[in-house]
């Protein structure tokens, strides 16, 4: 099976940028281990508007994704989380196609 990835956009509501931080930051200490296929993610904020950020999430295949998004742990992070957007966020779902990494 393909690897899965779901990208999603959110912005923080005024003053909450920190908070959003925060929780990734508490998803990788809390859940990353109990998310069982979780491969990577990213979370990155707009140079020129640093309350809006774009986050992506790998996982082995899209039936590990399902599991996670399923778990009640993962859906308490998540009810967090939009307690500190101004909507929800703007979810795209598909499966990688080709990645390319180079050096830093």
């Amino acid at each position: 099976m393909a690897p899965h990835i779901t990208t999603f956009r959110m912005r923080a509501k005024p003053g909450e940028r920190q908070q959003v931080i925060d929780l990734f930051d508490r998803w990788f200490r809390d859940r990353r281990n109990k998310a069982h296929g979780f491969v990577r993610a990213d979370l990155s904020s707009n140079i020129n508007d640093p309350d809006e950020f774009m986050s992506a999430a790998c996982f082995a295949d899209k039936a590990t994704y399902d599991a996670n998004s399923n778990d009640p742990e993962q859906n308490a992070w998540y009810l967090e989380l939009r307690s500190h957007l101004v909507a929800d966020p703007e979810w795209f779902d598909g499966t990688l196609e080709r990645q390319r990494i180079g050096q830093v």
